[in-house]
């Protein structure tokens, strides 16, 4: 699996790279909330860069905060397990008398 997506990042970085290339002596016009930033005559592939090394930044972010929960998860999944097994382990060294019914069956002579 791991394979899979070194070869999928490999492949976009060189979609992204031919792409930058191609448009290398492209100038244009960037603007950002209309007023607040705008820069003139910006080549196209610095934009192109910019943008994937911020969706890679946010895309990391997402994904920490996405561990960290599954990491919680486990670590409540790991403390159930381990109260279930110490109950199961109780269970198991309870003695068996000639007074427990046994799920109400009654035995045959």
């Amino acid at each position: 699996m791991w394979a899979v997506k070194w070869f999928l990042a490999v492949i976009t970085i060189l979609v992204i790279l031919g792409f930058a290339l191609q448009n290398s002596s492209t100038p244009v016009n960037v603007v950002f909330l209309t007023g607040t930033w705008e820069a003139q005559a910006v080549q196209l592939w610095l934009v192109i860069y910019a943008s994937f090394a911020l969706g890679v930044l946010f895309w990391l972010a997402v994904s920490i905060f996405q561990v960290l929960e599954l990491k919680n998860v486990i670590r409540k999944l790991n403390k159930r397990h381990t109260e279930m097994q110490s109950e199961l382990n109780s269970l198991r060294n309870l003695s068996i008398g000639e007074d427990d019914a046994g799920f109400g069956l009654q035995e045959e002579a």
